[in-house]
């Protein structure tokens, strides 16, 4: 029986790499894959550092007052930050945030996050524009334009993740300084290539904001069907409910569920309905939620989707499971042109947040916190439903209303097939669902963009490192 070799845990270090730069103590920070990439890297004739090519900062630690919703500046957290469309949980006096105008972020800029998950990159979208961003992001701001797209390329590459993080500190929570990252390295394959990748780069954030207008304007038009008089909804959180609707169906106690919002939205989506108002069951083939189940992690399984990873933008999967474990995993698989909606998390946050899958999400294993939605073709456009679910005035109020639970509230598919879709003339809906769809397929070529100048970027990198493509 062969035996295989344990990798050593231990390698010599010369003694000049602990007095120079950070005086690194961390056997860590030289015996990982990262910091040997990042000497490679460095070697390179064609090479530069971060702050050679790039504004590198931090604002400072933000101690701010928060008030109730909408009543300040919104406040996006270093995850909501990668986020397809953020929702502020929180709102911040403006008066009491410190040095207000350089906590907010331009077009133009990258964001990496410094703390916690470290590494990641974002590119500054309309959904960032106007509010307070946290510290944990890292602001670079590119000397030369030129220079945008292979950044954010080379930022999303294998090779940078890994020596992004042999550079991070810390015990339980690590961190980057923009000390650390205007050290680190920036391979420059020949200007051609550069260009070349990044023009891919660039159309892709192009795409994405054009996807993110869309939608936009897909909110608007069923806003303005749904409540074209601009009728203000109450703001009070009580009000009276008869005793007998307590009894009536899921017998919910709820305040949530009947709030003076939540009934005041059912009234106008009532009387607006000029074709009647249906229910998600009545225009869907299924509205279904999977079971718990053993799940078993490797490196050669299926590509693995939780509910958090869907609602990022373009995100990797960053697990595979074991799907052949399962008696029948195939209620798990996802299906391009679904809507998927998540059953779990906080009211304020990802519960009852839902999406189109793509073509990128077919076949790949969804966890069993999404409710997998299938619409029905001949009832019902797929973009129209989507607007009509996710609208966060109209729409996601009559979904999450639904919750239970205390700690990690939860949506039941029994309650989600109840939820009203109101209807209208083909034409109205048509409107919606066309902008909505243009949407998701101008974010679908968004990340082909993306992905595929992140290919390019890492197959440059390895070829200047006498690697062959594909080697890692």
């Amino acid at each position: 029986m062969s035996v295989i070799a344990e990798p050593p845990l231990t390698a010599l270090v010369p003694a000049s790499l602990l007095f120079g730069g950070e005086r690194r103590m961390e056997a860590r920070s030289y015996l990982s894959d990262g910091y040997g990439i990042g000497q490679r890297i460095a070697a390179l004739p064609a090479t530069a550092r971060f702050g050679q090519l790039a504004d590198v900062w931090q604002p400072p630690r933000l101690k701010g007052y928060a008030v109730p919703e909408g009543k300040g500046t919104p406040f996006l957290s270093a995850g909501q930050a990668f986020e397809l469309r953020p929702r502020a949980r929180k709102w911040l006096s403006e008066a009491t945030v410190p040095h207000y105008n350089r906590r907010l972020v331009e077009a133009g800029w990258l964001l990496l996050s410094c703390s916690g998950q470290v590494g990641r990159v974002t590119a500054v979208y309309p959904h960032h524009a106007g509010k307070v961003m946290t510290h944990d992001l890292l602001r670079l701001v590119p000397e030369n334009a030129s220079d945008y797209g292979w950044l954010y390329a080379y930022m999303r590459t294998p090779q940078f993740l890994s020596v992004a993080r042999a550079a991070q500190y810390g015990a339980m929570i690590k961190h980057l300084d923009p000390g650390h990252v205007n050290a680190l390295p920036v391979p420059l394959p020949p200007p051609s290539v550069r260009r070349r990748v990044g023009q891919l780069a660039e159309r892709a954030v192009g795409a994405r904001r054009e996807a993110s207008a869309l939608l936009d304007r897909a909110d608007r038009l069923y806003e303005a069907l749904i409540n074209p008089a601009g009728v203000a909804l109450p703001s009070r959180d009580w009000g009276p409910v008869p005793a007998r609707r307590l009894f009536e169906g899921r017998r919910r106690l709820d305040g949530q569920h009947w709030a003076p919002r939540v009934k005041a939205v059912e009234a106008l989506l009532a009387g607006a309905a000029t074709h009647g108002v249906d229910t998600v069951a009545g225009v869907t083939r299924r509205v279904e939620l999977g079971n718990r189940f053993k799940r078993s992690f490797g490196p050669k399984g299926t590509p693995y989707y939780s509910a958090s990873d869907l609602f990022d933008v373009n995100a990797s999967a960053t697990k595979r499971v074991y799907a052949g474990l399962l008696k029948d995993a195939s209620p798990y698989y996802l299906r391009a042109g679904w809507i998927v909606m998540a059953c779990s998390g906080q009211a304020y946050g990802l519960l009852g947040r839902s999406l189109v899958l793509g073509e990128q999400h077919e076949g790949v294993f969804g966890s069993h916190d999404l409710i997998r939605i299938e619409p029905d073709p001949v009832s019902i456009r797929t973009g129209y439903l989507q607007t009509v679910l996710s609208n966060e005035t109209y729409g996601r109020l009559l979904v999450v209303r639904h919750a239970f639970g205390t700690t990690v509230p939860h949506l039941d598919p029994v309650d989600i097939r109840a939820v009203p879709v109101p209807r209208f003339s083909r034409d109205r809906e048509a409107e919606v669902a066309d902008s909505s769809e243009q949407a998701f397929a101008k974010s679908a070529e968004a990340d082909r963009l993306e992905n595929l100048a992140t290919r390019q970027a890492a197959e440059a990198i390895q070829a200047l490192l006498g690697e062959k493509p594909g080697a890692n």
